[in-house]
């Protein structure tokens, strides 16, 4: 079948879709989410615009959730098409990625938490509670939330950079991984222009990877199995 035809029957096309459509939904989520953010500030000035700002903080958080969860069937679509050359590499960063990304998205959820602490105690009240030395800290940072930010980071670029050496897509695909990433995480706080270089970065290395694969053959995407001789022969 040739590409960019879908089919929800067609266990190719269909899933050769939802792996290029969500490489291309999950970054322009992330970035919409950022430009709807009630703060590019940090810390406590940044929950305290989050509570003056409920709603939107609400969508931003939601937006950047689901932004994490769509990158999964993508990563597992560019790991999918990994074939030859750099297969071991993209195993383990496919792996690594979904992993963090997963971590990633339920970190949102700590928005919401702040939101409603901010949004009933007073700013001082609630800045303690926020910061409450708390021993589940001590498990809960090394074991949830760097590999939330480490795992997806840096397992992005070395997917990407598998799928370079697979001859899948040229330098520019992992250079725009890497680089997005970086200013992503780098930005100066309060500067909303910069925050946003990172993921429109990565939204246009992503998405030319998504019309990619929506523009691949069935074939190319899954080539089916070479008869064996025995078939051949009868």
């Amino acid at each position: 079948m040739s590409g960019m035809s879908f089919s929800f029957s067609d266990p190719r096309s269909f899933r050769r879709w939802a792996a290029g459509v969500s490489l291309i939904l999950a970054p322009a989520l992330i970035v919409l989410s950022l430009v709807i953010d009630a703060s590019s500030a940090d810390g406590h000035e940044m929950l305290l615009a989050y509570a003056a700002n409920p709603v939107q903080t609400a969508w931003h958080s939601t937006l950047l959730h689901y932004g994490w969860v769509f990158f999964v069937p993508g990563i597992i679509g560019l790991v999918h098409v990994v074939r030859r050359r750099g297969v071991v590499l993209a195993h383990i960063a496919g792996a690594a990625s979904v992993i963090g990304a997963i971590n990633m998205s339920s970190l949102m959820l700590s928005d919401i938490f702040h939101l409603a602490v901010y949004r009933q105690l007073p700013p001082e009240q609630a800045k303690v509670v926020t910061e409450a030395d708390n021993p589940a800290f001590s498990v809960v940072i090394p074991a949830w939330q760097l590999p939330g930010v480490i795992l997806p980071l840096a397992g992005l670029v070395l997917l990407a950079a598998a799928v370079w050496r697979a001859g899948l897509a040229g330098w520019w695909f992992p250079a725009s991984v890497l680089a997005g990433n970086a200013l992503f995480v780098s930005a100066p706080t309060g500067t909303m222009f910069f925050y946003l270089i990172g993921p429109v970065i990565l939204l246009a290395g992503f998405g030319a990877m998504g019309l990619r694969l929506l523009r691949m053959s069935d074939d190319e995407w899954t080539p089916l199995p070479s008869p064996s001789p025995s078939a051949a022969a009868a």
